[in-house]
């Protein structure tokens, strides 16, 4: 049995592994959870097999982002789905790699359900917590279903996917189509247009946070003027500590303004702040 194992692995040296996982923050987990789960349990199953692990952010580049993604989500040799907290996103993935009956080790957290839809499929389960030994036997569990997964990938009587679940006649195929230069720009332009649209909501909303501290500094500024009237009429000695403090604050709105109007500057014509605000 050791033997065969180390000839499997052996096998499966220099093999590229896609994972299939949230990244962002997901609701219902501590910030960096997912990055845990990859470091800790993905990413040492995958090495224990001698595979090379590929997770989408280690390797986007510039250009094209998507056809990328979705060219190693369906030409890896192995890949891992990690359906825990069923991010959309993911299973969009999962589903594109399934198409193409390619091999998959599917997994889970215990406190996430199944989907129906792959339910009847083979999955591996780890506990949310992560303590030590649950990230051992999680990591022992996932480096065995990676090696069984890509030994009886050819096996038909394997149910590895939804394609073999279904008894379909045949998986997605890929046509070989060249790109012209024409339209790889138009893509190109598409995802920079995308890009630029995702950094000006970014700007809108750094504005909108300058803009509603100082509307704070303005109304504390009108509440200190009340005030001191109201002292200055019941304590003629106050007015020259209070002509301190006040300037005080003048000196902090003014600043705010400039950061404001040096921010704004640096946008395009289109985005920037009417100075009059």
């Amino acid at each position: 049995m050791a033997e065969k194992k180390k000839n499997s692995v052996n096998s499966m040296k220099g093999k590229s592994c896609f994972v299939i996982m949230p990244i962002s923050q997901q609701v219902g987990y501590e910030a960096g959870h997912f990055d845990f789960v990859y470091e800790d349990i993905i990413k040492p199953s995958i090495e224990a097999t001698g595979m090379v692990p590929i997770r989408a952010d280690e390797t986007i580049n510039t250009n094209l982002i998507q056809l990328d993604i979705l060219r190693k989500v369906i030409g890896s040799d192995m890949a891992i789905c990690d359906m825990s907290a069923k991010n959309p996103n993911v299973f969009y993935e999962l589903g594109v790699r399934q198409a193409f009956d390619k091999p998959t080790v599917l997994m889970t957290d215990n406190v996430t359900s199944a989907p129906f839809d792959v339910s009847s499929l083979r999955y591996v389960e780890y506990q949310e917590k992560m303590s030590y030994r649950d990230v051992k036997s999680a990591v022992e569990r996932l480096t065995q279903a990676l090696i069984e997964t890509y030994e009886k990938q050819d096996d038909k009587s394997e149910i590895n996917s939804l394609i073999r679940l279904m008894e379909l006649t045949a998986p997605a195929q890929l046509n070989s189509v060249d790109i012209t230069d024409e339209d790889r720009t138009a893509l190109q332009i598409m995802e920079l247009s995308t890009a630029v649209n995702h950094m000006q909501v970014t700007q809108n909303k750094m504005l909108g946070l300058l803009s509603t501290d100082i509307d704070r500094h303005k109304s504390n500024a009108r509440q200190f003027d009340t005030l001191e009237s109201i002292m200055d009429s019941v304590n003629p000695n106050y007015h020259s500590e209070s002509v301190k403090i006040k300037n005080s604050g003048r000196r902090d709105l003014t600043s705010l303004r400039k950061q404001l109007r040096e921010f704004s500057e640096s946008l395009p014509l289109d985005t920037q702040l009417n100075e009059s605000k």
